[in-house]
């Protein structure tokens, strides 16, 4: 018997071992290494690193401007991209469910962007609000061609946004459709039966059922909202006067630009910190959401 548990363990551990290993090798080493260089002033490269303490996040929470500015952004985009990027893929979601023809022709349609890189839809875009619209204005002349969609601010955050809603939508689109597909029909004839309308079925049934793949959607919108990087770095640059640099870019910049690696490391944590607090707390709302449905 006890030989039979012990071959069972050797197993298990035989199995396991590998996946735990890639995971602290992968993950763990690197966040120890970035809790080390936080404290020192390093420029990356060079072998002289001089111990500061906590010289770097005080200056992070005093005397840095762009990081804040950063985060303010990221914060702005975060909010905007995960209430549109669900709302619409959730919306196309609920139409492409429906057993038609050209519903696998659309699911393609909509699916096509999400397997090209963010670089590559960097570039696109940037050349359709360049010489795209530049082309378009001398054909029409029509004034909403010659607007600087990059080169102001307000229109230069609308931009990020529909470009990530854009290159997105497909993913969220099918996780969407998984759920949909899965709410049993007895549920939704018994509604039917009952006198309730659609929107009732919608809100009172669909919603509920779906509750598992909305969590995951958010989970994912969220986390890729906080990310973001792709996007800025090709096609704003932080621009126009910083007013779209991400925190994921500005540690990007204070590490490979301006060479304060150290600082970038610091940097990274306080990140860190607060995309777990914040993921953390959205999946407990919607996990307690799951338990209720």
């Amino acid at each position: 018997m006890k030989n039979k548990k012990v071959k069972e363990f050797l197993l298990f551990g035989l199995f396991v071992f590998p996946a735990v290993a890639f995971v602290l090798f992968s993950t763990g080493i690197p966040f120890i290494m970035n809790l080390y260089y936080s404290v020192f002033q390093w420029n990356g490269v060079g072998k002289s690193m001089k111990f500061v303490g906590m010289d770097n996040f005080v200056k992070i929470f005093t005397n840095d401007r762009l990081f804040w500015r950063g985060v303010r952004f990221t914060l702005k985009f975060a909010v905007f991209y995960v209430i549109i990027v669900n709302i619409v893929s959730l919306a196309v979601a609920l139409v492409m469910s429906k057993e038609k023809k050209t519903s696998s022709v659309g699911r393609a349609f909509y699916y096509v962007p999400y397997i090209i890189s963010l670089t590559a839809i960097s570039l696109i875009w940037k050349f359709i609000l360049g010489p795209g619209f530049e082309a378009l204005y001398e054909i029409t002349g029509w004034g909403f061609f010659n607007w600087s969609w990059v080169g102001t601010s307000k229109l230069a955050f609308y931009v990020v946004v529909i470009m990530a809603v854009w290159q997105n939508l497909g993913f969220y689109m099918v996780n969407y459709i998984a759920g949909i597909i899965a709410v049993p029909t007895e549920l939704l004839e018994a509604a039917k039966i009952d006198g309730a309308n659609g929107i009732q079925t919608f809100t009172r049934i669909t919603i509920p059922m779906i509750m598992p793949a909305i969590s995951i959607c958010m989970f994912t919108s969220l986390t890729f909202a906080f990310k973001l990087f792709d996007i800025i770095m090709v096609f704003t640059k932080g621009g126009p006067a910083n007013s779209t640099v991400t925190v994921a870019y500005n540690i990007y910049q204070e590490a490979f630009s301006n060479n304060q690696y150290g600082l970038a490391t610091a940097k990274s944590l306080v990140f860190v910190l607060f995309v777990l607090a914040v993921t953390a707390i959205q999946m407990k709302i919607t996990k307690s959401k799951e338990i209720e449905a």
